[in-house]
């Protein structure tokens, strides 16, 4: 213990001795140069890879006088979240001002400017955002009928711009290009879908670049190719939580349902029947399921309508059915077994997910089936959306569209558009406005279809749920590229006014539309 105390009083003792020396030396300290970078892009830089040149000027400001060639400049574009591969930093200039042709990897990047002071070592950065898209990346994809075949344009979304593209598929020799009929997004975990319907077949187009090739027909999905085959709808379901059965693909053709369940690489046999039953069924081309099945959802049911004996099935998706049943249902509103003809159907974002299902009787007179609570592989009747629908001239109607958040339901009789309350069965025609108030003329235009896009990513999109409330009207002129495209705002009040939000032209004949999103 003495020996400690010894010791602490040696250190205080050399402590007070040095705070009393007075350092006499002789020391010259200078400033150095220091530098601040401005004249870089303040907001999102939106640039398209092998088109676009990237150039920038950057200001430098400097505490001290500048000299000349004491600094070393290098331009570095470093990837956000490591997703372009192994690399993830690119030098990409090594001139002051900037003017690089961009030939990076898809995706987001921070782009740094490194100013190295050769005198000091002294290494000053500054950086702006930038995301590097190509001319397909993400908008709207638009399906024409161009003299009875397939052409396919986009509205291209870079940023708060908009590039129309025409004939995507113009330099492929598609073999199913007759009768285009739809086309379709699957957004799921194991990767994008863009599948491209016909009267004729079906192909996947590459989701980056929408290419084509031989490969990419849905045929060779197939175990065995059917004699004939051609697919009239087709849904992913990969939802984020399950009991191990997902994920799986759906597909129907005009004779045939197939099922690929999780591990499978092919779609197994057919299951359109029922067990017990010696004969197999069609079904209307349509997939009953919740509107959030493909992504984030509990394992939704799949519901199909067998239109060779008029009633609702479910079709098994475990990997070890082989058919569909017609499932029991607590608290019945009405029989599985309808009876009726299939005529529409859709999924929506109704109270957690519901599905309108309408069909005719034998009367002619169309009806409204609701189905709800679609998870957990199960689902319930909605006994207020069972009943006889009682509007002007909807018996004649051919095009549809259910609104995804609204109870709407909206159809196109004689070129006019009616608005159907489905909660208080009420209605008005859809008189549109443009933006100064005046109503938009559509006797002159045939109106080709009507629908709500469906945003798989929903509020987690660039776009958030916006777009899912407004409804898309393609229409033709007649003659060479009369095609229309009008998205229109529709207002919560049944009487509220209905405007334009964006009209687009120079289309073929337009059959559908969908947009390409981006997470």
């Amino acid at each position: 213990m003495m020996r400690k105390n010894v010791y602490l009083i040696v250190w205080l003792m050399t402590v007070i001795l040095y705070s009393c020396y007075d350092d006499k030396g002789n020391y010259s300290y200078e400033d150095i140069d220091e530098i601040s970078i401005a004249g870089m892009p303040d907001t999102l830089v939106t640039v398209f890879k092998n088109t676009d040149t990237l150039k920038v000027v950057p200001e430098l400001k400097h505490t001290l006088a500048a000299g000349s060639g004491k600094y070393e400049y290098t331009w570095v574009a470093v990837a956000k979240e490591n997703k372009t591969g192994n690399e993830f930093e690119y030098e990409i200039g090594k001139e002051k001002n900037l003017n690089y042709f961009i030939d990076l990897p898809l995706g987001k990047y921070a782009v740094y400017l490194n100013v190295l002071d050769q005198e000091t070592e002294v290494t000053w950065r500054q950086h702006f955002d930038m995301e590097v898209i190509i001319q397909t990346t993400e908008g709207w994809l638009v399906l024409c009928d161009e003299k009875g075949e397939v052409r396919l344009d986009m509205i291209s979304k870079y940023g708060n711009q908009e590039l129309m593209i025409r004939n995507l598929l113009d330099d492929y020799a598609l073999p199913n290009k007759k009768g285009p009929k739809s086309i379709v997004l699957n957004i799921t975990g194991s990767g994008d879908k863009i599948i491209l319907m016909t009267e004729t077949g079906a192909c996947y187009l590459d989701p980056e670049s929408l290419a084509w090739e031989e490969a990419f027909d849905l045929k060779y999905d197939m175990g065995k190719i059917p004699g004939v085959f051609v697919p009239t709808a087709m849904i992913c379901l990969d939802p984020m939580y399950g009991s191990g059965t997902y994920p799986c693909s759906v597909l129907l053709t005009t004779t045939e349902v197939y099922c690929k369940t999780s591990g499978r690489i092919i779609y197994e046999l057919p299951r359109n029947n029922i067990a017990g039953e010696e004969k197999t069924f069609k079904v209307a081309p349509f997939i009953i399921t919740s509107a959030d099945g493909v992504w984030g959802y509990y394992e939704p049911p799949v519901i199909l309508y067998d239109t060779d004996n008029r009633r609702f099935v479910q079709l098994g998706l475990a990997w070890n059915e082989t058919s569909c049943r017609i499932p029991p249902v607590a608290n019945e509103v009405f029989p599985m077994v309808t009876g009726k003809e299939f005529v529409y159907a859709a999924n929506t974002r109704h109270d957690g997910n519901s599905s309108y299902v309408i069909l005719r009787d034998d009367t002619g007179k169309l009806w409204l089936h609701g189905f709800g609570n679609l998870w957990y592989n199960s689902f319930s009747q909605l006994s207020n959306y069972y009943y006889r629908i009682d509007a002007p001239d909807i018996e004649r109607a051919e095009l549809f569209a259910v609104h995804m958040h609204y109870r709407y339901l909206f159809y196109v009789v004689d070129n006019m558009i009616y608005l159907y309350d489905m909660a208080y069965k009420e209605w008005r025609k859809l008189d549109i406005l443009d933006g100064d108030g005046e109503k938009i003329d559509l006797s002159g235009e045939e109106i080709t279809f009507i629908k709500f896009n469906w945003f798989q990513y929903g509020e987690y999109g660039r776009l958030g749920l916006d777009m899912e409330y407004r409804l898309i009207i393609g229409s033709d002129k007649g003659g060479e590229n009369g095609g229309m495209i009008r998205i229109v705002d529709i207002p919560e009040r049944m009487n509220g006014k209905v405007t334009l939000y964006k009209e687009y032209s120079g289309f073929a004949k337009p059959v559908d539309i969908v947009y390409r999103e981006r997470y």
